[in-house]
């Protein structure tokens, strides 16, 4: 009876057992069934959340300065819903703070393409403004040098210019008779007569005239080597032979200047030129044997 009664607890111990193992093993399989669709759930959420974040940084990444104000709102709502999603809080839940998140980003994002397309509009009319201000600037430089290519044209057209320059060499006998000669040791004088061309652009009025005579070795011939007899033509000083003035109104002039002998002249070519203060008249030359 000991036995028997024994061998029935067993029984019931080892069915209760049985019972109770059955029971945990389907209880854990709902459990770890429940676990693995949640964690899918979860990593399904968090595959969304860092979609939307990729998104929101992409734009970020272009324009950093204009989201700087926005981007502590879209941080917390992440960082809150990374940790529901770690907790693996109430599904809905996280569904709802992502979509809350998901619209704010979607805003900004409308935001951002606004601004970028007025940005590509300013840019686009920065670069034809800029486009406008070279094609005036080359204009302008063209205008310039219009301008001072006119500006030389005219200074070289109203130049004064002198023509039939011609030396006379003169000996002088009684009565202060001339008799032209050309033998060096015979000559006195030499007179050089011109006559000044018409110009109508020239300014009129009085003008300095200065007659170089260069000898046949380049020394200038003059009364002296003092500074009352040089003039300045072109930033440079020059000596003179013989100095005179005209007053030109814009008509042909004719006029001589004369030079007397100092000492007696070599033979040889002379080089007999005209200036005035302004400008370079012209030349000719004079051989004396």
């Amino acid at each position: 009876m000991i036995y028997r009664i024994t061998i029935i607890v067993l029984g019931l111990m080892v069915f209760v057992l049985a019972v109770l193992w059955i029971t945990s093993r389907q209880t854990l399989k709902d459990v770890t069934h429940e676990r693995q669709v949640a964690f899918e759930l979860n990593q399904s959420l968090q595959l969304e959340l860092d979609s939307v974040l990729d998104d929101y940084y992409q734009v970020r990444l272009e324009y950093d300065s204009i989201l700087l104000d926005k981007d502590s709102i879209i941080q917390a709502n992440a960082r809150e819903i990374q940790g529901l999603i770690a907790r693996q809080a109430d599904y809905n839940r996280i569904r709802r703070q992502l979509n809350l998140l998901r619209d704010v980003t979607q805003n900004y994002v409308k935001e951002i393409d606004s601004l970028y397309t007025e940005n590509r509009v300013l840019k686009a009319e920065n670069v034809q403004m800029r486009e406008e201000i070279q094609l005036v600037r080359q204009r302008t430089t063209e205008l310039t040098q219009d301008k001072a290519v006119l500006e030389t044209k005219v200074e070289v057209a109203s130049t004064l210019r002198a023509y039939q320059i011609d030396p006379f060499p003169f000996r002088l006998r009684g009565r202060d008779r001339e008799h032209e000669t050309d033998r060096a040791s015979r000559v006195e004088q030499i007179r050089v007569c011109f006559q000044i061309a018409e110009n109508p652009i020239t300014p009129p009025g009085d003008y300095n005239i200065y007659l170089r005579i260069a000898d046949p070795l380049g020394s200038i011939l003059r009364e002296s080597d003092d500074f009352a007899y040089s003039f300045v033509h072109e930033g440079d000083t020059l000596q003179y032979s013989v100095r005179d003035s005209f007053n030109y109104q814009n008509q042909q002039l004719g006029k001589c200047l004369t030079w007397h002998r100092i000492e007696e002249f070599e033979p040889g070519v002379y080089t007999l030129s005209l200036y005035t203060d302004e400008f370079w008249l012209g030349e000719a030359a004079l051989e004396l044997r």
